[in-house]
């Protein structure tokens, strides 16, 4: 009998998509799923951080399904000083003072740090606005790393870590993999995408700013995704690529993610029947 592929799970970036990351992981854990090392970006950093933290299942649906995860991107924010003092001064503004989320983070994860995670071991993006260049952290603040990826451009400030002024690591990788092409304890990458039909136009001005990101990303992301399945075969990776589909969820109708987590459930056990079972 052959040994088990040592799998690598990249989980992407995608607007509030932390709930089917969480939903599709769950489900791989319980079919006896372990990947040797977990990625993202955005939302996906968030569901892989609490994941690689070590957390049971139960605990991150929770987080997950949770307001208090959204809300905490805002809380520090106080309006409309907020909005007028950040154009002027920052040199990146963004709409809300997300320093609210790294707190959320460390009540959930602790203080820990990347570093000390090797079960599996984590791999988060993040978009460094002075040097521009993409960050694939493997060290430093579990809960800064996860706040920081998730800080869309124009919606949030950027957030410092380790000295660098960051944002959103899926603005040019919605799936992080490049570090684990030529990691020999790896076989096969997966990367799990959260994709959401525009469907009708938003009616509220901020809904119609966030959708505008989001088609961005997606036009941005799209060929960088075709370079990383090129490369993936030049380094001799398995490399398997599976979709969940669904609208966009609201802060406004928090319900919604407990229906996102399941479709990413669902997700995650055709992909242990088509491409995974009997290796385990």
């Amino acid at each position: 009998m052959s040994e088990p592929s040592r799998i690598a799970i990249s989980l992407g970036a995608s607007f509030m998509g932390y709930a089917t990351h969480a939903g599709f992981m769950a489900r791989l854990h319980a079919l006896g799923v372990r990947p040797v090392a977990i990625g993202g970006s955005s939302a996906g950093a968030i569901t892989a951080g609490l994941y690689a933290a070590g957390l049971e299942q139960e605990v991150i649906r929770q987080a997950v399904l949770s307001p208090r995860l959204y809300l905490s991107f805002a809380k520090r924010t106080i309006w409309f000083w907020h909005q007028f003092i950040n154009s002027l001064m920052h040199r990146h503004p963004g709409f809300f003072d997300p320093r609210g989320a790294i707190a959320h983070f460390e009540s959930v994860v602790g203080t820990r740090n990347i570093e000390s995670l090797s079960n599996p071991q984590l791999l988060i993006a993040l978009s460094d606005l002075s040097d521009h260049e993409t960050l694939f952290v493997r060290s430093g603040s579990l809960a800064t790393a996860m706040a920081a990826s998730s800080c869309v451009p124009m919606l949030f400030t950027p957030l410092e870590f380790e000295g660098r002024m960051c944002t959103d690591g899926g603005v040019a990788h919605e799936s992080p993999i490049d570090p684990w092409f030529t990691d020999d304890g790896i076989d096969h990458i997966i990367i799990h995408r959260v994709i959401q039909p525009p469907g009708k136009p938003p009616m509220m001005p901020l809904h119609r700013l966030m959708a505008t990101i989001a088609a961005t990303h997606a036009s941005m992301n799209r060929q960088i995704l075709n370079d990383r399945i090129e490369l993936a075969r030049l380094h001799g990776k398995k490399l398997t690529i599976i979709t969940t589909n669904h609208a966009r969820p609201s802060p406004f109708f928090p319900g919604r993610l407990k229906q996102c987590y399941e479709l990413g459930d669902v997700t995650a056990q055709q992909l242990f029947d088509t491409h995974l079972a009997g290796s385990f």
